[in-house]
């Protein structure tokens, strides 16, 4: 019977069948490197360091791993930020005000301003003076506030959350020079931190699979566990193999029709929909392809126009 359909097919109908390649490829380079040197590899030789979107994406990086390799870089990479709180008069696309100190930011993970006004990364355990500032305020000498007390980079964020928006915010340069003329001679903390998550190739880190629970403070690139199968920090400075991805060509879908005759002796109503979707299934096995899709394409319809004229006879136009 199965024949006999496949045969009604072949000789009765047409099809469209496409094929598509894998969006992603993931490559596997063990040659120990620091991040950074991975980054520029991968965007040498590949589009970037790898970046992953769910478990199963985590097992495939995983499998191609050879024994002895407990520690691989991914494309994960801690970003410094500003600490915001709901009073913050922050504004979605505002233009993003940076002034770091020569050298920085190192790999602390709480930002400091000095007397020069420049800005390093520093111990978020050290006791310093900082700023709180007022969200919403204009007049600088009212928005910011020097709070002489000295505390942990945490504490002076509490602090300031409580009795005003939140640490300071630093939008230009203008409120950058105006911090600087009243630090005395010391360093204080601003709300700069090292806190988010984000992949070489600017994708969003949703899917973060730590081992353990949280990563450390020190660490600020991403790897594979390859024993726990999840991810932990490690020192960027590190050596370890990697992982690159690279994109495949934009998949070309090729549709081929075909047109048959119907040359079968048994009597077959091939405009029967179980029939029609029977012969479908069978195409689809004999040309083998999960990546192959098969469908009906009726031919269109015939019209004939009859017209008369009045000096001849009918004439018949086929459209």
């Amino acid at each position: 019977m199965d024949r006999r359909i496949f045969g009604i097919f072949v000789l009765s109908g047409l099809c469209r069948f496409s094929s598509s390649l894998p969006p992603r490829w993931f490559h596997f380079i063990d040659t120990p490197t620091s991040w950074s040197e991975a980054q520029k590899y991968c965007r040498d030789k590949h589009r970037d360091l790898v970046s992953v979107n769910d478990e199963q994406e985590l097992e495939e990086l995983a499998a191609l791993v050879g024994d002895g390799v407990s520690d691989v870089f991914l494309g994960l990479y801690r970003v410094w930020g500003w600490s915001r709180s709901e009073a913050d008069d922050y504004r979605e696309g505002e233009p993003a005000y940076w002034n770091w100190a020569a050298g920085e930011p190192g790999s602390h993970l709480c930002g400091s301003l000095s007397e020069s006004g420049g800005w390093s990364a520093t111990d978020c355990s050290s006791s310093l003076s900082f700023f709180c500032y007022n969200g919403f305020e204009a007049d600088l000498s009212q928005r910011f506030i020097l709070v002489s007390s000295s505390m942990d980079w945490a504490s002076a964020q509490l602090h300031c959350r409580n009795l005003h928006s939140d640490l300071a915010r630093v939008r230009n340069q203008e409120e950058n020079e105006h911090l600087q003329k009243m630090v005395n001679r010391q360093r204080v903390w601003i709300g700069m931190m090292r806190a988010t998550w984000r992949w070489s190739d600017g994708s969003e880190a949703s899917f973060l699979p730590w081992k353990p629970l949280h990563p450390t403070p020190g660490g600020n690139c991403g790897v594979l566990d390859v024993n726990n199968l999840g991810m932990t920090d490690r020192s960027c400075a590190e050596k370890h193999p990697f992982f690159c991805y690279s994109i495949s060509p934009a998949p070309q879908r090729k549709h081929i029709l075909v047109r048959v005759n119907l040359v079968s002796s048994v009597s077959v109503d091939v405009n029967d929909p179980t029939v029609m979707e029977s012969i479908l299934k069978e195409v689809e096995r004999k040309l083998g392809g999960a990546d192959m899709k098969v469908s009906w394409k009726k031919p269109p319809e015939k019209k004939y126009l009859i017209t008369e004229e009045q000096c001849g006879p009918e004439i018949t136009h086929v459209i």
